[in-house]
C-alpha cells in the first residue's frame, strides 16, 4: 500500500512538528468519542473498533465507539456536528455523507461548514449481481433485455438514497432504461430475496457479495464503481460498457468538528495514519476489499467537496429524494 506508507512517513514528520504546538502536545488527556452512524456489528463498525483500539493504545486513552444509526447516517452525523470543537469527537462518515446534501431537502447540519477533515481512510466498490437464472450476463445484455421489457425488471438495494440505489438510477439514466427499484431495510434482506429468486438483480457492496459470487449462488454483472476492484479483477465496470454512466467514489473518511485547533487536527491526522499501518488494521482493510488511502486534512477536504458535487449531480438527475 505505497500511498499509505508515504502518508504515514509524512505523518511522522508532521507529528514531530506539531508536538510542540499549543494544544497538540498534551492531546488527548481524556477519552475520545468515535461516532459510528451505522449499526453495531456491520463490517464498517468492526473496522472502526480495530482502528479505535490502536488509537487508544497510542494515546493511552480510551477511544469509545458510539453507534448512532438512522436517517441514512444523518442522526449520528448531526450528533457530531453538535460536539465541542476540541478534537475529542470523531465521526466515521461513509458515502452517504456526500449523497445526503442533495438527497435531503434539509439537513440539521452543514455538510461542509460544520466538519473538518482528519483523513480519508479508503475507497471501495459495489457490484451489480444477478440470480443465476437471470438471462443477461453483462451490461450490454442487461440493457438489451431491459429495453425489450421496459419497466418489468427490478433491482433491489438497501433503503432509498443509499449508494447502491443511486448507482442503479445512474445506470438507468445512462442506458435510457427503466429498471424498477425495490428498497429494503438493508442490503442483507435484499440479498436473501435474490438468493431465493424473488428478485433478479441486487446492487450491493463487493465485500458482502464475494462469498455468494465465489460459491456460484449469484452471478456478477458489473462493478458499479469508477474502476475495477482487486477481488474481482476480471469483472468490468459498468462504465467500460456504457461510457455515459457516472459513478462517484464509495469511501470512508474520519472527520471532527469545525473549529478544532489546527494543531490538534494535525495530531489526529498523524496518529490515525500511524494506526492504519498496524498489522491488524492493514489486514482488516485487505480482507474488506478496501483501497487504503490515508490523506492529509486538505486532501481529504478537497476529495469530499468533489464527491459532494459528483454524487449531487447523479442524485439530481435521478430525481431521488428522502424528504
Amino acid at each position: 500500500m505505497p500511498r499509505i506508507r508515504i502518508a504515514v512517513f509524512m505523518g511522522v514528520l508532521l507529528g514531530a512538528h506539531v508536538a510542540s504546538e499549543p494544544g497538540a502536545q498534551s492531546f488527548p488527556t481524556r477519552s475520545v468519542r468515535y461516532i459510528m452512524p451505522l449499526p453495531a456489528g456491520q463490517e464498517t463498525d468492526v473496522f472502526a473498533r480495530i482502528l479505535a483500539r490502536r488509537l487508544g493504545e497510542g494515546w493511552s486513552q480510551n477511544v469509545i465507539i458510539d453507534n448512532r444509526p438512522g436517517g441514512g447516517t444523518v442522526i449520528g452525523t448531526d450528533l457530531a456536528a453538535r460536539a465541542a470543537p476540541d478534537g475529542y469527537t470523531l465521526v466515521h462518515v461513509v458515502t452517504a455523507h456526500a449523497i445526503n446534501p442533495t438527497l435531503h431537502s434539509r439537513l440539521p447540519y452543514d455538510t461542509l461548514k460544520d466538519f473538518t477533515c482528519v483523513t480519508q481512510i479508503g475507497n471501495f466498490s459495489s457490484v451489480l449481481v444477478a440470480h443465476p437464472s437471470f438471462p443477461a450476463k453483462n451490461v450490454k445484455e442487461l440493457i438489451a433485455l431491459a429495453k425489450a421489457q421496459p419497466g418489468k425488471i427490478v433491482f433491489a438495494t438497501g433503503p432509498v438514497g443509499t449508494t447502491n440505489h443511486i448507482l442503479g438510477e445512474s445506470l438507468n439514466i445512462a442506458a435510457g432504461i427503466s429498471l424498477q427499484h425495490v428498497a429494503y431495510k438493508g442490503g442483507g434482506p435484499a440479498v436473501q430475496d435474490l438468493l431465493a429468486g424473488h428478485v433478479p438483480l441486487v446492487a450491493n457492496v463487493v465485500l458482502e457479495m464475494l462469498p455468494y459470487i465465489r460459491s456460484g449462488r449469484v452471478r456478477p454483472i458489473a462493478v458499479m464503481g469508477p474502476k475495477r476492484t482487486p477481488s474481482l479483477p476480471d469483472m468490468p465496470t459498468v462504465g467500460e460498457s456504457l461510457p455515459a454512466y457516472r459513478s462517484g467514489t464509495s469511501f470512508w473518511a474520519l472527520l471532527t468538528r469545525t473549529g478544532t485547533p489546527a494543531a490538534v487536527v494535525k495530531r489526529l491526522n498523524a496518529d490515525v495514519l500511524k494506526a492504519m499501518q498496524a498489522a491488524d488494521v492493514r489486514e482488516r482493510i485487505a480482507q474488506m476489499d478496501i483501497e487504503a488511502v490515508g490523506s492529509t486534512p486538505a486532501q481529504c477536504d478537497a476529495f469530499l467537496r468533489a464527491q459532494i458535487e459528483t454524487w449531487g449531480s447523479i442524485v439530481r438527475a435521478s430525481g431521488a429524494k428522502a424528504g
